[in-house]
């Protein structure tokens, strides 16, 4: 049962995002308000469509602790693709920090672009960093943004613990903004490297905003006790 809801969901899943993003491909056309629409409609179709096929739905707590106003930091721990889209329905507009590869998607390269995601060569470590910092104050310059960050770095299995890049402590250090940890549980459920997923319910805990702590190895022991 679960490989077919699984073969389902795929066909649904590509098709409907080949052709969603063919239709709206002239990206640079559209105001950025409007491509803010289109990115949050298609990551919340796929949780939709995850919850509908895959019997995968999520449950919220601490959804007090996000800011009302302001920009900050998402830092969470990373276990499948699932979070990829949730996070980008959840905190419409975000923009995602990830590494350099990713940024060749054709499809979705000119929605990452417009919506003002920053790329980091993991080879170079100090030209990244600029270019974080350098992107994220723009960003935060005329607008309230939210900044999603895998501090892991790539995804681990349940239970499976590993090393926390302290790259996002710069731009809370730098440019004062606010970390707010999230842990979630969705490598149970949307299996990491495997097409047959399993029905059930992703826990998503959000924790209290950290904020003004100087020392980075408080803050990375704090991630640290919040994801495993």
């Amino acid at each position: 049962m679960n490989f077919f809801r699984s073969f389902i969901f795929y066909i649904f899943f590509y098709f409907g995002t080949v052709c969603f993003f063919l239709t709206f491909s002239p990206v640079q056309l559209f105001s950025y308000k409007f491509v803010v629409y289109l990115s949050n409609l298609w990551t919340r179709s796929v949780i939709k469509l995850s919850k509908i096929i895959l019997g995968i739905d999520y449950f919220i707590s601490g959804l007090e602790n996000i800011p009302k106003e302001g920009s900050f930091i998402v830092a969470s721990n990373h276990q499948s693709a699932w979070e990829t889209f949730f996070f980008g329905s959840l905190f419409p507009g975000s923009v995602y920090i990830l590494k350099d590869e990713l940024k060749q998607i054709p499809i979705l390269r000119g929605y990452f672009n417009r919506l003002g995601f920053i790329f980091v060569e993991r080879n170079k470590t100090f030209k990244s960093l600029k270019t974080v910092l350098r992107s994220a104050r723009r960003l935060t310059k005329n607008q309230k943004k939210v900044f999603v960050i895998f501090p892991e770095g790539t995804r681990l299995s349940p239970g499976e613990t590993g090393k926390i890049n302290p790259g996002f402590f710069a731009i809370h250090k730098f440019l004062k903004i606010p970390i707010l940890p999230i842990k979630l549980n969705s490598g149970d459920h949307w299996i990491n490297k495997k097409f047959s997923k399993k029905s059930g319910t992703i826990n998503v805990k959000i924790f209290p905003l950290i904020k003004n702590v100087s020392s980075k190895e408080k803050i990375i022991d704090i991630l640290k006790k919040s994801f495993y």
